[in-house]
């Protein structure tokens, strides 16, 4: 991973799941190919990662409010959180298969609250 720079104004914070998730889309979206961070092409290796992240944060006392705000909001008002196998498995059979159109489709849902989120 060296060739993707963090910025910078991440250095000695903890940084929210939903902002290093975008982050990862927008890599994605210059041209870093997404298996640079979730190893195999896998829907599921994708939710563990923003899984772990939040699991990290969780250890190190930190609330990540937005994050389950994003989990509410894909549940409640986007109707994709669905049991049981959860948006992966939805995503995944919405999208034929297709790993990578189901993990993209994530990603852009985490954009789209993230936008959302700021207009509040």
């Amino acid at each position: 991973m060296s060739s993707i720079l963090p910025p910078v104004v991440w250095n000695g914070r903890f940084v929210p799941t939903l902002e290093a998730i975008v982050f990862m889309r927008d890599q994605i979206r210059s041209g870093v190919m997404l298996e640079m961070f979730i190893g195999r092409l896998d829907v599921r290796a994708l939710s563990s990662f923003a899984d772990g992240i939040h699991f990290h944060q969780f250890c190190c006392g930190q609330k990540d409010e937005q994050y389950m705000a994003f989990i509410d909001w894909l549940r409640d008002v986007c109707g994709e959180f669905p049991s049981p196998g959860g948006w992966q498995e939805k995503y995944l059979a919405d999208a034929g298969g297709d790993h990578r159109a189901a993990i993209m489709r994530f990603l852009d849902r985490c954009a789209e609250f993230v936008t959302l989120s700021k207009g509040r």
